[in-house]
């Protein structure tokens, strides 16, 4: 009686566990398809208008949960249409989700401390296309840390 409780309660974490992180794969895939759509649509607009973004190449790895908070901060500002609207909305409330935010953060705080992250503001103007570009690689990133 004892094995068989214990063998469904070890099931039933696993189960919950799996759940968590297919729940944070999914959410990710949305984002990626609603930041897709943007994407092909801003290909044929002004890219001159500079935001501020991380680069892959300049995010450490305890530093990933503060560049996603950067991108989300920036994301407000990327002009859009009307169209649109709705996917930019759905981007920005997916990646303020709780269990978005745990699956990127890896790091302990002593460790994101002394990573020192970049504020938002100190990495560098590109336009609108890089931007994109490059929260998409993010994006990516995380979800293949997450496989």
């Amino acid at each position: 009686m004892k094995t068989s409780i214990c063998i469904l309660f070890a099931v039933t974490c696993l189960v919950v566990a799996t759940a968590e992180d297919s729940q944070t794969v999914l959410t990710l895939n949305k984002v990626m398809f609603e930041l897709k759509k943007i994407k092909e649509w801003s290909k044929g607009q002004d890219n001159n208008t500079p935001i501020h973004s991380p680069t892959v190449n300049d995010i450490e790895d305890c530093c990933i949960a503060s560049a996603l908070e950067c991108f989300q901060s920036k994301w407000i500002e990327f002009p859009v249409n009307d169209k649109l609207k709705k996917s930019q909305i759905t981007i920005k409330r997916n990646l303020g989700k709780t269990f978005i935010v745990k699956s990127v953060s890896s790091c302990s705080p002593e460790e994101t401390k002394k990573a020192k992250c970049k504020t938002c503001d100190s990495y560098p103007l590109v336009h609108r296309h890089k931007f994109l570009e490059n929260f998409h690689t993010l994006l990516q990133k995380i979800f293949v840390r997450l496989q």
